[in-house]
């Protein structure tokens, strides 16, 4: 007689679709992480040419040189704020999966516990039964001596 856990299968799928948002996430954190890193790298570059330009400025070069520099410093402005939406929707498209990971691993640990407390139940019953026959055992070798 062997222990058999009656929502066993429910507890594998819990367990798939635990696993499959948690690959889920893997992939939005990725996502956020590639666009933080491209704003970071633009904010970086800004400020590399904002110094430039600052040291062109003092050393007072023509003026067509600024102007570029200005424009270029513009156009990365303008690109930091086309991704800092998108960062943002990323990091809510995160957030979201992270819940959904929290209530998966809830739902799994639910149906663990009460595999547990079934297992505990059983072993328990088959103690009982065992304590049990030991007795029926002892009464019976009692009453043959």
């Amino acid at each position: 007689m062997s222990f058999q856990f009656s929502m066993e299968k429910v507890l594998t799928v819990k367990q798939k679709e635990k696993e499959s948002i948690e690959l889920e996430l893997g992939e939005a954190v990725q996502a956020f992480e590639s666009i933080a890193e491209e704003i970071y790298s633009l904010l970086k570059r800004k400020e590399d040419i904002e110094n430039l330009s600052n040291q062109q400025f003092q050393q007072r070069i023509v003026v067509n040189d600024l102007q570029n520099t200005q424009r270029f410093l513009l156009s990365m402005s303008n690109k930091i704020k086309e991704l800092q939406p998108v960062l943002q929707r990323a990091r809510e498209r995160m957030q979201v999966i992270q819940q959904k990971l929290l209530q998966q691993t809830i739902e799994v640990k639910k149906y663990e516990k009460l595999k547990e407390k079934q297992i505990h139940a059983y072993e328990m019953e088959l103690t009982l039964y065992e304590n049990k026959q030991n007795d029926e055992f002892s009464v019976l070798r009692y009453a043959k001596s």
